[in-house]
């Protein structure tokens, strides 16, 4: 017996606590859902009914007016029968109720006879609904912005429209017959005033109550300050009976505003079968503010109920406290063992048989946690050893393994470097031979041999140009260094661009150049233009070269998804067409159509892998379609997000990217000043620039550049960047801080550097425009032109 009440005790406590506290939870929730749903239940009728009132008194009130116009048409057929009598009576009746803004008679053509101050006299309303119902029967129109009356009532103040609610009756001639209508505007400000007397009586009983009265269309006529003019839809507030049909309905719900509302509705009914208005009335009131009244009733169960559990706590506690002394007592001792050898004995258990029985159990887990002591002493000796040497080899390996990543960091940078060095140091001596063979070219005395020998150099300067571009594009692709420029473009503007520039050498080669660009708006998108250039000159350029006679043509089409406008471009070529075992590896790096296209034509073989690691990287496709023999349809597929309405960039015109005519242009005088440092390109670009007819000065460093421009005024400057003393860099951002109109003046960065993180350096550093080495004489005489035209319109705007 003694064995059973010992464990028992030993889980009184516990059992106290929680028996209290599964009470008291229980009871609190049943009181507080008993109290909230009475609550809810009663003020959703209470809603209910306070809308009801409301839409009574307003009902009540439009059934008046109707009244009046019954009396009128009443009066018409037997006392008031000419106009004098008829506005002696609207006159009247405007006098004794002055929300009518005005009253008046029609004919049955809608011809007023008789109008309060004559307003509108002689004149037709038979296109007015007020009319047009008011002939069959007695009508009362929703609320309207006033037409023919808003020119001849008086403005109200800050500019409000006037708007009116028309009520209206055919009146008849003693026969019986309709010769007629008359009818009323009724100023909105009337149905506020009225509106706002019968809700100041309901809110001196309910000041936590809110008001709406919508109109048919949904707007709030009168309602709380923040919802007065909006509309609001009627099942918002999770009325489903309203919605269904009732005239009468009351629910809790989540108003748009984020409130937890009780909300109450009454639809407008027609009083003594007359018609009515197709308002609603909304009346709402807080949730927290209706539930404030089972609030306390609440907290002062929850109270009771915690004070009741812990009285019960106490008592298991002072229970649990007496049965479990000796336990404590043992639980001591086995603890200083604990700290001290677990060789040690414990104290002779006395007392209830389960304290003997758990010294026994004690005593023997010491004596098999000794043995364990000991073998697991042994074993962290041994581990201690092999950690050690696991440390010392780790480390090794993490040293070897830092080293071989700076070898591979310092190698791609070194890479990086290399390329961007070689990019320059080929650039800048073919810009000289590009330049020198053009010049040579234009003489007029040149034999067809040495003409044919200068197109040959400059053929081969542009493919060694075209070589250096696509490995140093196709290393940024393959180390993931491409980095996508975001900015506003016009496809087809991009479009006419690209095939301008190719335009030359198709008609030189006696191919038929089309663009067609659908006959669609023009469209605004977000994406890298720079690299859609590059892509796209690179597929009309292989066109073009594979093509020795016919056609080839550059089509756009474009189409709204909902991320955006989907962009489809395709290059169709008459030329030489693939075969259909060469077209699966045709946009593999370093692969042609086959080893005789590589040397017919030339070419790297990476044009196509970069232009298919681009497009990929915007998030698209590319591929073709192509005959052998017969020809070869290169296309391209992406989606691109719009432009923000308001965030547009003005595309230049394509006109700005073709030369004009020297005769034509007036600006060829302007007054260029050269800043290069090499002699042989120093020579080369001035022969070109005063070729193109400017008058062009030297400056052979930034330094030199900085004192020229504060020295003589300049319509444009030319600037190199690596220069000795100072760099073309520093020279950009010193001129742009000058003070006076010389810091505004054009810069083109003329350089070798053309990788895209260069040029947006140039571009930060001041430059407004950038033209690469070897520069091309129309592309640079082009951007030359841009950049004088867009600084006379500045200086005009100024």
């Amino acid at each position: 017996m003694s064995d059973v009440i010992m464990r028992l005790r030993t889980l009184l406590a516990l059992t106290f606590a929680a028996g209290a506290l599964l009470l008291t939870f229980a009871a609190t929730i049943v009181v507080s859902q008993f109290i909230a749903a009475r609550v809810q239940i009663r003020a959703e009728a209470h809603t209910a009914d306070l809308a009801e009132h409301l839409r009574q008194i307003i009902d009540a009130n439009i059934s008046e007016r109707l009244g009046d116009m019954a009396v009128l048409s009443s009066v018409a057929r037997t006392n008031a029968t000419t106009p004098e009598a008829r506005r002696a009576w609207v006159d009247a009746l405007r006098e004794s109720f002055p929300a009518y803004a005005w009253i008046g008679f029609a004919d049955r053509t809608g011809i007023v006879l008789a109008s309060t101050d004559g307003m509108l006299e002689g004149e037709s309303v038979a296109a007015r609904p007020w009319f047009k119902r008011g002939i069959e029967a007695l009508a009362v129109i929703d609320i309207h912005e006033a037409k023919l009356l808003a020119k001849r009532l008086p403005s109200l103040p800050y500019g409000e429209p006037r708007r009116f609610v028309d009520v209206a009756m055919p009146f008849r001639d003693p026969s019986g017959a309709v010769v007629g209508v008359v009818g009323g505007h009724l100023s909105v400000s009337w149905m506020r005033e009225m509106s706002r007397a019968a809700i100041a009586t309901a809110l001196k009983r309910e000041p936590s109550v809110e008001v709406l009265i919508l109109a048919g269309d949904g707007t709030v006529i009168l309602g709380p300050g923040d919802q007065a003019g909006r509309r609001i839809d009627v099942d918002l507030p999770a009325l489903p009976a309203l919605t269904a049909g009732a005239e009468l309905a009351s629910a809790r719900g989540t108003w748009p505003d984020g409130g937890d509302y009780f909300t109450g509705a009454s639809r407008a009914r027609p009083v003594a079968d007359r018609p009515t208005l197709p308002w609603t009335v909304l009346v709402r009131q807080p949730v927290e503010v209706a539930k404030a009244i089972s609030d306390p009733i609440v907290n002062q169960l929850v109270l009771g109920g915690a004070a009741f559990t812990l009285l019960f706590a106490l008592l298991g506690w002072w229970a649990a406290e007496r049965l479990a002394e000796p336990l404590r007592a043992l639980a001591g001792a086995a603890g200083g063992i604990g700290h001290s050898s677990t060789n040690a004995q414990l104290p002779k258990p006395h007392g209830y048989r389960e304290i003997a029985e758990l010294t026994d159990a004690l005593t023997k887990l010491l004596a098999r946690l000794g043995e364990r002591d000991r073998a697991l002493a042994q074993a962290n000796t041994d581990l201690e050893g092999r950690v050690a040497e696991r440390t010392v080899e780790l480390a090794e390996a993490c040293h070897r393994a830092e080293r071989a990543q700076a070898r591979a960091e310092a190698g791609e940078r070194a890479k990086g470097d290399f390329l961007a060095t070689m990019s320059h140091e080929v650039r800048t001596p073919l810009n000289a031979i590009v330049g020198f063979g053009d010049l040579l070219r234009d003489e007029i005395n040149l034999t067809p041999h040495q003409m044919r020998c200068i197109d040959q150099m400059r053929v081969g300067c542009e493919v060694l140009t075209t070589v250096v571009n696509d490995i140093l594009d196709y290393a940024r692709i393959e180390a993931h260094g491409v980095v996508l420029e975001a900015a506003p473009f016009s496809p087809r503007g991009l479009m006419e661009e690209t095939v301008a520039l190719v335009a030359g050498t198709a008609e030189r080669q006696g191919l038929d150049l089309r663009l067609d660009v659908g006959a669609g708006d023009e469209h605004f998108l977000i994406g890298d233009k720079t690299r859609l250039r590059q892509v796209l000159l690179n597929l009309v350029n292989n066109a073009v070269k594979f093509t020795p006679q016919g056609s080839v043509t550059v089509s756009l089409e474009q189409a709204a998804t909902p991320d955006g406008i989907a962009l489809r471009v395709a290059v169709c070529d008459t030329g030489i067409g693939i075969p259909a075992e060469a077209q699966a590896r045709l946009f593999t790096r370093f692969v042609q159509a086959d080893s005789s296209t590589t040397r017919r034509f030339g070419g790297t073989g990476l044009g196509l892998a970069i232009s298919k690691g681009l497009i990929e990287a915007m998030g698209g496709a590319i591929g073709l379609e192509s005959r052998d023999g017969v020809g070869s349809t290169f296309w391209f597929r992406l989606v691109l997000p719009r432009v923000p309405t308001g965030e547009r960039s003005p595309e230049r015109p394509v006109a700005a990217a073709l030369p004009r005519p020297v005769e034509d242009d007036t600006s060829r005088q302007a007054h260029l000043l050269l800043v290069e440092d090499g002699a042989i390109n120093r020579e080369i670009a001035q022969m070109v620039l005063e070729a193109m007819g400017y008058r062009v000065s030297i400056a052979c460093d930034g330094s030199e550049a900085v004192k020229r421009v504060q020295e003589q005024a300049y319509d444009l400057v030319l600037m190199d960047v690596e220069m000795p003393v100072m760099d073309g860099i520093t020279a950009m951002r010193l001129i742009r801080g000058l003070e006076g109109v010389v810091r505004a003046v054009p810069i083109i960065a003329m350089t070798a550097h053309v990788l895209p993180e260069q040029v947006r350096a140039l571009l930060t550093a001041g430059a407004n425009d950038h033209v690469g080495k070897p520069f091309d004489r129309t592309h640079l005489r082009a951007v030359i032109e841009r950049c004088l035209v867009e600084s006379a319109e500045r200086s005009r705007a100024a």
